[in-house]
């Protein structure tokens, strides 16, 4: 298998949800379209953000590329959601009584400004209550690997930094994620994190932080199966 799935984890045989390894770099179309047909997907239907480290998260609503935008939230069947990644973390969002989902592209910058709270909140938006949605963080770089400059630092809760020196901090991106997950109000048990490290698994993922402007990008896909 060339990706890691995580759908049975929203309880539901109908979602899909998963992340590819790094088998090839998926940001060149053609590879991340022969990807999503392998999984028996058009990839005409499957949406894209432009993804620019912003917090803005949009409901989609037409085949098409969301400039500006970090996450995606769909209503429907008609089309699935992806994201390209290589150390920021990809969240999958699921409603378990509405079927809405959505994925998020949540690096740092998208982190401290609460994109995933942005995602939840439209969530709500939408009818949806937080005892009734669930979560995947998925693979990112790890605390072992991430670090941030002091003068970031003040962004992020002090419990998920760990010091180096007096200029230099460790930052926990999954926990920091996590946390602010469960302060929206979801339940412990209704939210999965991944604990891989793009940065430490040089086999299975790219990292931006490791191999600089030549790493690749994995896909996230998340999608409703037709009927």
């Amino acid at each position: 298998m060339n990706f890691i799935d995580y759908s049975s984890f929203f309880n539901d045989q109908k979602i899909i949800a998963l992340i590819s390894f790094r088998n090839k770099n998926y940001a060149i179309k053609k590879n991340c379209d022969s990807f999503i047909s392998s999984l028996k997907i058009d990839p005409s239907k499957v949406v894209f953000p432009e993804q620019t480290h912003s917090s803005n998260v949009e409901i989609v609503r037409k085949s098409k590329l969301y400039n500006e935008t970090d996450g995606l939230i769909s209503t429907t069947h008609d089309y699935g959601l992806g994201l390209l990644v290589a150390d920021c973390s990809p969240v999958f969002l699921f409603g378990i009584k509405s079927n809405h989902f959505g994925v998020i592209h949540s690096g740092w910058r998208g982190t401290a400004n609460k994109i995933t709270t942005n995602a939840l909140n439209r969530f709500v938006s939408l009818g949806n209550s937080p005892c009734d949605i669930k979560a995947v963080i998925g693979p990112s770089i790890k605390k072992c690997c991430f670090e941030i400059s002091s003068d970031i630092s003040n962004l992020f809760s002090i419990e998920n930094l760990y010091s180096k020196n007096s200029s230099k901090f460790n930052l926990d991106l999954k926990n920091e994620i996590y946390d602010e997950i469960i302060r929206f109000g979801l339940s412990s048990k209704n939210i999965f994190c991944d604990h891989h490290c793009t940065f430490c698994d040089h086999d299975k993922f790219f990292s931006f932080r490791r191999d600089g402007l030549s790493a690749g990008r994995m896909v996230a896909i998340m999608k409703i199966k037709n009927s």
